[in-house]
């Protein structure tokens, strides 16, 4: 721990044990044009700056200096380049922040409801409006099941059943 803190001090970093990344020259030269490049998202600017840095031999803490991300942020950006190649290291990975609350049979539910006549349901319209539909599904959801839409508003039925 004291040889890494003066290592540190002096400006030697200590070196990663991951394997070294290397370039095909169509790489490198797409890496450096997307490294200077203003137009390009800034995280795959970054990352291509990070990509080179690591290529070139640079340590963790250097390309953290240098590029100013953080270590998670180089590493995970080094491991996917090495897994699976430069373009993915570049890339984010698919997400989702959060499980959908709103259930395919819920949106099924809301399409099959939309489908029908308000007059068919014991209503006085001929035709839904998104507020009717709205206050309609809410009052309705907690017998079918959708205890979820009870608190649906008109931009949540509006949105949902346009894209099942």
């Amino acid at each position: 721990m004291l040889l890494q803190h003066i290592l540190a001090e002096v400006g030697m970093a200590r070196k990663t044990g991951r394997a070294a990344l290397v370039l095909s020259d169509e790489h490198r030269t797409m890496l450096t044009e997307l490294a200077g490049s203003r137009t390009a998202a800034q995280r795959e600017v970054e990352r291509a700056k990070v990509l080179l840095a690591y290529a070139q031999g640079k340590a963790p803490t250097e390309i953290q200096r240098a590029v100013g991300v953080s270590r998670p942020t180089i590493y995970k950006c080094i491991d996917k380049a090495l897994a699976a190649g430069v373009m993915t290291g570049l890339r984010d990975r698919y997400h989702r922040a959060k499980a959908p609350q709103i259930t395919e049979a819920a949106k099924a539910w809301v399409v099959d409801l939309a489908c029908r006549k308000p007059k068919d349901l014991g209503l006085a319209a001929e035709l839904w409006t998104i507020s009717a539909l709205a206050e309609y599904v809410a009052a309705q959801a907690a017998t079918a099941g959708f205890t979820r839409l009870s608190q649906a508003g008109k931009a949540t039925v509006w949105r949902h059943p346009r894209y099942p």
